[in-house]
């Protein structure tokens, strides 16, 4: 080697890693059981709640992907109408457009049912809660069609769930001559006891009927399972119970495999789209899917977030386990670097050390979140339920991937909090173990991170006004803002010390009469490293819980305003089946006629909606009565239509649309839009904006009669009525649930009631996050103080010989733990009102389209401090006890 050159890296040698981590790391650990286990809790809660919330998430879509997958499994193509249901007439169009290509062609209706409740005879089904009931999804295929398709052969390129049907079996000549024959799954079947011959109630549209099980869907070797809640009929028998006669949902195709069968599928889509002119989209059976995927995106994105809460915390503790380890180990650390162990060696054990730390902790979080997520698999169930589309998920399975992210993100956690630790004890000097006053390594130029607390804080002033990322189907990510939450957390964390010594002053006055709290606040008028990182993880925790509070009292306010704004009708009618917002019950056109003329009725309302596509995604049209609007005042409105608006033979071309719709298309008063209709499509000029809290993908408002002319449909969705004066609202309920039991009816009392715990039950999950967020605040509190307290064992054995009894160090360190409590619940609920202030206006409004009222619930705020002070003081004196009998040369 020539003069100047450096010498060559040699990689450590793993022998010698291993020892020094067994020497220098675990045997401290093992000496310390109750502090391992603390920081092993701490961070396997944090993981824990990610985990249980993929999970859950994983489990509330990938139940409609599977029925998504399963029902066109085999599929090449699928043909959807834009805007209501295809004419079963285009079939024979079709069949002559594609010629001489070999293609199986499978219409499909689809509609939902839900089991009616078994009562006596004139008395009425028991009232329980909207959305307890699971909604089956009724589909029905051309039994003749997969018959003939059996028979020549065809079937291994079948629509799953016909493909399970064999055309020679009893079921299926059962269900050709069977009016309300049903093909039921056979895990519903196992579970229900049922047999060929079995009757079920269903409610399907208003009515409720009774299905014969003509047979079941096996399981096929290779296919997946069906869901429980899928039931499977002939498709004109279908047509006929739902009163949707000569009208189909979907037409699926299949491609009769062969050489150049890749050539053939893209040739049936070119002739499909070449026929279309407008009135069907040609997809695959993976866009049906992402497009069920992507409407919850932007939800799941948000509780994926919401759940790294206590994680964040955790990552704030194991930096600060960490750095206090290298602190309490410079002794040992000094005579290694004595000895020639190099810097990289040192911090390899350190990062090792982390690593260790991250694995156990994340191989406890993977078993309490994988506990959690069969509890909260319920819970975003309900709110997917509530929102998007129906959903059956009742457990949640594990998933490889998931594993690998959360075990991924526990290491990333560890490491990056060990790793300023690992540079801090790599670059301690041999000298550090003769000078015994010599400062901390980890304690020192803590001041100059008040800047990067300064800088964060600005950068989220900054990222609040950015706009969302927009991806496909006008779905907005609110990047920049959660960033700015963040920045702004981690800027106020670092600039805890101050408020730490502006306490400590405050109260110095009080120190002279009190020996005890004269100690803590010794140690606080200069705060270690340990208490700083003790009060922003705190800040972090508190600044979130409270921020959410603020957020669901900003909600619940808003709520509550639009409701007495909004629902100020009598009576509100819908199907009984009518449990999810993927529904697709209705009241039938005789039943709904026979409720708004009976002599107690003033006016009704009629209302109607349908799905369509426009250019970026899927909204909802809905017709109603305008008159009956601008006389009862139905809406809340942003921006009123004039009253050309309100007259049905001026409005044929004025539309209005919700708030959210303006926000995830960026449309505005004025703009048109080009809606799909089975008659082709009709040009509207947005009119007006009104709000709604009910339907967060956007709704487009018309007039009913012509909504009815466009679509050919009388089926209603949901019926308001005022009633006569001096009728008596729930005696007129009870008697048109006795004509009419497929109904679900609500006074207004009732509804109001109802809307607002359906609100809070959307938030539900919300409130454990929370919670548990601020139970890894207080057990790092614990964690501080222990690691604080091994530190100071010298001196705790100085002042337990000049006379110091244990519980006046016990009361020393609760005093402690009370000021570390409170300045980080000060900090935090100042800043929750900016973290509240970003989720109400910048969060919500760019993920949702909802403009919120602002309300900070004080009480709340009020009782969180309290709990987070008291808990901190319980548990603070309880480590000070464990603490005044610490030895003073015990290692750890």
């Amino acid at each position: 080697m020539t003069s100047g050159q450096r010498p060559p890296i040699e990689r450590v040698p793993w022998a010698l890693l291993l020892l020094l981590v067994r020497k220098l790391s675990v045997r401290h650990w093992w000496a310390a059981p109750r502090l391992s286990a603390l920081l092993v809790v701490i961070l396997a809660l944090g993981i824990g709640v990610y985990f249980s919330m993929r999970l859950a998430n994983r489990a509330a879509i990938a139940s409609f992907e599977h029925f998504t997958q399963l029902i066109a499994a085999e599929s090449d193509w699928l043909i959807t109408a834009p805007g209501g249901t295809l004419p079963q007439s285009v079939l024979r169009e079709i069949r002559q457009g594609l010629g001489e290509l070999s293609v199986t062609i499978f219409p499909i209706v689809e509609t939902t049912a839900v089991e009616a409740f078994e009562t006596a005879a004139g008395e009425l089904a028991k009232e329980e809660e909207l959305g307890t009931r699971s909604t089956f999804t009724l589909v029905g295929v051309d039994l003749v069609a997969v018959g003939n398709a059996v028979a020549g052969g065809k079937a291994e390129g079948t629509s799953a769930p016909v493909q399970q049907i064999e055309a020679g079996d009893a079921g299926f000549l059962a269900a050709l001559g069977t009016p309300r024959g049903v093909f039921v799954t056979d895990a519903f079947a196992k579970k229900r006891h049922l047999r060929t011959g079995a009757e079920i109630r269903m409610i399907i549209q208003d009515q409720i009927v009774n299905l014969q099980v003509v047979g079941t869907l096996p399981t096929a070797p290779g296919r997946p399972e069906p869901p429980e809640t899928m039931l499977v009929m002939d498709l004109p028998r279908l047509q006929a119970l739902a009163q949707r006669p000569e009208k189909l949902d979907r037409i699926e195709f299949v491609v009769e495999p062969g050489n150049g069968i890749g050539e053939r599928k893209m040739e049936v889509k070119r002739k499909l789209e070449q026929l279309s002119r407008g009135r069907w989209t040609v997809e695959s059976p993976n866009d049906r899917k992402e497009a069920g995927a992507m409407m919850t995106r932007a939800f799941r994105l948000n509780l994926t977030l919401l759940s790294l809460i206590a994680l964040l915390v955790g990552l704030y503790l194991i930096f600060q386990a960490l750095d206090g380890a290298v602190i309490r180990r410079r002794d040992e650390i000094g005579i290694l670097r004595s000895l020639g162990v190099e810097e990289r060696t040192i911090q390899a054990v350190w990062l090792l050390e982390a690593a260790l730390i991250g694995v156990v902790g994340g191989g406890f979080g993977l078993l309490l979140g994988w506990g959690g997520a069969q509890f909260s698999v319920r819970l975003v169930g309900r709110t997917v339920n509530a929102l998007y589309y129906s959903t059956s998920a009742q457990s949640a399975a594990l998933s490889g991937g998931e594993i690998v992210g959360a075990m991924f993100l526990a290491l990333g956690t560890s490491l990056l909090a060990g790793w300023w630790p690992a540079r801090v004890a790599a670059r301690t000097p041999p000298a550090q173990i003769l000078v015994r006053h010599l400062a901390p390594a980890g304690s020192r130029n803590r001041g100059s991170w008040a800047w990067v607390g300064i800088a964060l804080l600005a950068i989220s002033v900054v990222g609040a006004m950015a706009a969302p990322w927009r991806i496909a189907g006008g779905i907005r990510i609110p990047i920049a803002g959660y960033g700015s939450a963040f920045g702004s957390i981690f800027g106020t964390g670092l600039l805890a010390a101050p408020l730490l010594k502006l306490l400590a002053w405050c109260l110095s006055w009080f120190g002279n009469r009190s020996a005890p709290l004269r100690l803590a606040l010794s140690q606080l008028r200069r705060p270690s490293g340990r208490h700083q990182l003790a009060a922003a993880g705190l800040v972090c925790a508190i600044a979130m819980t409270a921020g959410m509070a603020i957020l669901v009292a900003s909600f619940d306010r808003t709520m509550r305003g639009w409701i007495d704004r909004t629902f100020l009708a009598d009576l509100y009618i819908a199907s009984d089946g009518a449990q999810s917002a993927g529904t697709q019950n209705r009241i039938l056109p005789s039943t709904w006629r026979r409720v708004v003329s009976d002599p107690s009725v003033l006016d009704a309302n009629v209302i109607q909606m349908v799905e369509i596509n426009l250019r970026d995604g899927k909204v909802m049209l809905v017709g109603s009565r305008l008159d009956f609007i601008q006389t009862h005042g139905s809406l809340a409105w942003l921006d009123r239509p004039s009253d050309d608006f309100f007259h049905t033979d001026r409005n044929s071309g004025m539309a209005v649309v919700s708030e959210t719709f303006t926000e995830r298309f960026r449309s505005k008063v004025g703009d048109s839009l080009q809606i799909p209709t089975p008659g082709g499509v009709r040009r509207l000029v947005i009119t007006g904006t009104f709000v709604d809290y009910g339907n967060e993908r956007g709704s487009i408002g018309i007039d009913r009669n012509h909504f009815t002319e466009w679509f050919g449909d009388e089926l209603a969705t949901s019926l308001i009525l005022v009633t006569k004066p001096g009728v008596d609202a729930e005696a007129l309920r009870v008697r048109f649930l006795k004509t009419f039991p497929g109904l679900r009816i609500f006074t207004n009392a009732h509804l109001r009631v109802e809307l607002i715990r359906i609100f809070r039950q959307t938030f539900s999950i919300t409130y454990a996050l929370e919670l548990i967020g601020v139970v890894v605040a207080v057990l790092g509190l614990a964690l501080t103080l222990t690691s604080v307290l091994l530190e100071r064992r010298g001196e705790l054995t100085t002042l337990r010989a000049l006379g110091f009894a244990h519980g006046e160090i016990a009361m020393a360190t609760a005093w402690e733990g009370v000021i570390l409590a409170f300045a980080g619940v000060i900090a935090g609920s100042i800043l929750s009102v900016w973290v509240g202030w970003l989720l109400v206006f910048v969060i919500n409004k760019q993920t949702f389209g909802w403009t919120l009222q602002f309300a900070v619930p004080w009480a709340q705020m009020g009782g969180l401090t309290v709990i987070v002070v008291l808990s901190g003081a319980v548990v603070a004196y309880y480590v000070g006890r464990w603490g005044a009998a610490l030895p003073a040369d015990r290692e750890e």
